[in-house]
This record gives structure tokens, sequence and C-alpha cells, in this order.
């Protein structure tokens, strides 16, 4: 796992599909001045690529739930692209009611917004059918519901999440508040992170590849 090279590839999606965002002085805050669905969807993987960074930092520290919350966010970036991308350059009615929900949550309007997310299943639905060229497929359905439901657990503080933290040497058990001091554990949660590194990656050469950005996907899949 090369996370410098993450770094590289998300940089240069960025600057060769939407450029550099500009300088609104009167929020001091950086924007895109155009709200397009390009720049949507450059920003989720540029999100989810520093998901993965965290995950990694996450996993040294053993903290291995709060590491289930970021894969959660990364799931969802990389799912997004799929509905966003679905029929690209063309808008179904769901893509730009995901844009009007997205550019609604400024930093001086996300507490005001009135506009409504796109339904989940919506979501999972389009990805099904950009992963399997087919309307429908029940097992690839399935593994995304699943997925989907594991790392919602993480995310809203479920029980038996909660309860993974708890344990270590007889009459010495604990709440690992600090992390979880287990080699064991930080090396099969290693693999959650490299999963999901690779997810970013496949997602970069999609979205380069629909973009027409043909120099990026060719470098992109090298590594895929």
């Amino acid at each position: 796992m090369d996370l410098d090279l993450l770094k590289a590839l998300t940089e240069r999606l960025r600057s060769e599909s939407i450029g550099d965002p500009e300088w609104i002085e009167m929020k001091r805050v950086f924007e895109y001045p155009k709200q397009s669905v390009e720049v949507v969807t450059v920003l989720k993987l540029v999100r989810a690529a520093q998901g993965v960074h965290a995950l990694m930092l996450l996993c040294h520290s053993g903290l291995f739930v709060d590491m289930g919350a970021i894969y959660r966010c990364v799931w969802d970036c990389t799912s997004e692209v799929y509905i966003l991308l679905e029929n690209y350059p063309e808008q179904s009615s769901n893509v730009q009611k995901f844009l009007k929900y997205f550019y609604s949550k400024t930093i001086d309007g996300h507490l005001s917004s009135e506009e409504e997310p796109v339904l989940t299943k919506k979501i999972h639905n389009a990805m099904n059918r950009s992963l399997t060229g087919r309307e429908q497929d029940e097992h690839t359905k399935e593994h995304i519901t699943n997925v989907y439901k594991t790392f919602s657990g993480y995310t809203h503080a479920g029980y038996s999440h909660i309860m993974q933290m708890y344990g270590g040497p007889y009459l010495n058990q604990n709440f690992n508040i600090s992390g979880i001091p287990s080699q064991e554990q930080q090396d099969s949660h290693m693999q959650l992170a490299f999963e999901a590194y690779k997810s970013v990656l496949y997602a970069i050469a999609e979205v380069a590849r629909v973009f027409g950005l043909k120099e990026l996907f060719h470098d992109v899949m090298q590594y895929c």
C-alpha cells in the first residue's frame, strides 16, 4: 500500500479535471465556483483518499472501532461515484437531487438547508448496475447491503461494535479506550485498510476513464 502514490494520483485527478478552487474572501474559505457533477465526484474521492490515510494511522494505534467508522465514510464516497457517473454526462433526477443536496451544504448554509439526500437504496442500486452491467444482481446487492449495515454500526456506535473494545489479560480486562494493543488484530485490520485503498484506486480509474483522462487512467490501472 503506497499512500504517497494514492495522494499523487488523487491530486492528478483533481488538477486535470476540476483544477483549483477559488478563495472567497467574504467567507474566508475555498470553494469551486462551478457547481458541477465533475466537482462533486472528484471531491468525494479526495475525501475517500484522505480517509485511507486516516485508516492507517488508526490501525497502528489500535483504534479499530474508529477504523470502522472511517471505512464506512470511504465506502460511501466510492459508492456515490457510481451513481454520479452512471449515465454521464446525462443527469438523472437522482443525480440532480444529489447535486442540490451536496451544494446546499456550504459553510454558510449547511444548517439551513432544506434539500433531501438521495436514498441510500438508490445509490446502492446504481452501484450494483455499474459493477455488474445488469439491472439487478442479487449476489452483488446482498454484498453491498451487508457491508453498509456492518459498518453503520461503527458509525452509529452499535452495541456489538462498542463491545469489541473490551478485553485484555485475565484480571486486567477493560475497555481499551486508548487503543487495543493486539498485533494480531492490527494485522487483520490492516487488510481492511488495504481494501479501502484498492477501492479508491479503482474509483479513480473509473472517473479518469469516464472523464476521458486516458493517460491518468492508464497510470492508475498499473496499480489496480
